[in-house]
């Protein structure tokens, strides 16, 4: 477990590479991701930031510009922690944060990243990322990896990365490859799955229903994230 502090100095190392990967996850009241999406370089000609810099005074590595107030005493510009900031980057979305968002890292030279966030179904599943065939896409992969970060087998805690992404109802039965018919299990839990003493039953919620072979229940619920 990383302190405040740690934290802190790892994502201004993360916000000072180029090569640095930024995704967004947003949550309910439990911790549960109800949205998710990876952010893009903003396009050319788009609006670019730096500390202190703003739309009217973007500011460069030399001259960060004023708007936003100075950088915590102390800190010569571009050496303090990131000052991270998300603006709307277009019109908002549905309720619940979605929507395109302009993210600033606060990094002198550093472009500005476009995130556009993606519901991730809880109750009905429009299956916006359902595939044609048995394998997953890239981006449902990643979602259900977002929604379960690790095998939904009882107990288990082998990361989603690691799993199979496994078929509630079996593909070959005409079970879809879709959030809601999919989450990530062990190679030994998915193997568990298939035996006919055993049942995994995958709930609108995105809750894991277990039923073992003498009759007992066990439900596994999505990712609980820090809220």
């Amino acid at each position: 477990m990383a302190d405040p502090d740690l934290a802190r100095d790892l994502a201004a190392a993360a916000a000072r590479s180029a090569r640095s990967t930024w995704c967004v996850t947003v949550t309910d009241d439990q911790g549960h991701a109800i949205g998710h999406g990876c952010a893009r370089p903003e396009p050319m000609g788009g609006h670019r930031t730096s500390p202190g810099g703003g739309p009217d005074n973007p500011g460069t590595p030399d001259n960060p510009g004023t708007p936003g107030g100075p950088d915590p005493p102390g800190d010569p510009p571009g050496t303090g922690p990131p000052g991270f900031t998300v603006t709307p980057a277009a019109q908002p979305g549905p309720p619940g944060g979605y929507g395109s968002w302009r993210l600033s890292t606060g990094t002198p030279g550093q472009p500005d990243l476009i995130v556009d966030i993606e519901p991730i179904p809880t109750t009905d599943c429009d299956h916006r990322w359902q595939a044609a065939g048995h394998d997953p896409g890239v981006k449902l992969r990643h979602l259900t990896q977002v929604r379960n970060a690790t095998c939904t087998g009882p107990g288990c805690r082998r990361p989603a990365e690691r799993c199979d992404f496994e078929h509630s109802v079996p593909y070959e039965a005409g079970g879809r490859t879709c959030l809601c018919n999919g989450d990530p299990k062990c190679r030994f839990d998915h193997r568990m799955k298939q035996n006919p003493r055993w049942q995994a039953e995958h709930l609108p919620s995105g809750h894991v229903r277990w039923t073992t072979p003498s009759g007992r229940h066990y439900v596994t619920e999505p990712t609980r994230y820090p809220i």
